[in-house]
């Protein structure tokens, strides 16, 4: 064993000052808006590194300094090759930070991550289908003082907040929700109206949004006239309100 555990010392120690162990290519992987180039830009003093004495740890806290990224790692991919993996942060809805009389002195689409933080978009992300949130104004003072919130990060806004977690909520028991859903609507006591691309009205209420949800896929997969649907209500205990374009509506439990 001891002889075993020199060879492998010693064999470590060759490999830690040997020139083929020295860093010839950093990859990048994962990332879609950040150009890889600023990525490697970052790292440009491990090149020609013997990558076995490279703290990753100092790699990672080096790129995490960028607001952009959510997660990273850096890995050693032997002989002389660096990957980082990375997670960038991403719209999981819309918010729209423009209103007739708004003061934003620049107004319009953005991105909310699921860390609730203001995401910037470029012209292809705009062609994502994700629920827009409505309902969100910026009192005057506060729009005068910060135009928009900052990017990259946390927005401490309760109603972006509560959007946030009903989509998560519903999300996590029915990932193509969002294929339903066109927009969420959060008013002043924080109550969830969502609008469907169908068209239709989904009064959801302030609770139980995980059950609610089922009751609404449970009609729309019973309905035989669900075109004629105009509105769902479910803001009354164990039941679904139903309201059709023909002017009928009728209620029952699902």
């Amino acid at each position: 064993m001891a002889a075993l555990i020199l060879v492998l010392s010693g064999a470590y120690i060759f490999a830690c000052h040997s020139s083929c162990f020295l860093v010839s290519e950093i990859r990048v992987r994962g990332n879609e808006r950040i150009p890889a180039d600023e990525i490697t830009e970052k790292l440009q003093a491990c090149w020609d590194r013997n990558i076995l004495r490279l703290d990753l740890d100092e790699i990672e806290g080096k790129l995490k300094e960028d607001v952009r990224i959510r997660k990273l790692k850096a890995e050693r991919r032997l002989p002389g090759c660096i990957l980082v993996e990375v997670e960038e942060k991403a719209p999981l809805l819309w918010v729209n930070l423009s209103s007739p009389g708004s003061h934003l002195r620049n107004p319009g689409l953005y991105g909310l991550s699921i860390d609730q933080e203001i995401i910037p978009l470029s012209r292809n992300q705009l062609a994502e289908d994700l629920p827009i949130v409505s309902g969100i104004e910026m009192k005057k003072e506060e729009s005068e003082s910060s135009p928009i919130p900052e990017p990259y990060r946390r927005w401490s806004n309760p109603k972006a907040q509560r959007a946030l977690e009903f989509f998560g909520c519903i999300a996590g028991i029915d990932p193509a929700s969002s294929e339903l859903i066109a927009e969420i609507h959060v008013d002043d006591q924080f109550c969830i109206t969502l609008y469907f691309l169908r068209g239709i009205k989904v009064m959801m209420g302030h609770d139980d949004f995980e059950k609610k949800w089922t009751r609404v896929k449970t009609v729309l997969a019973g309905e035989e006239r669900v075109g004629e649907l105009t509105c769902l209500d479910l803001r009354f205990d164990d039941q679904v309100v139903l309201a059709r374009s023909t002017g009928g509506s009728d209620s029952g439990r699902h």
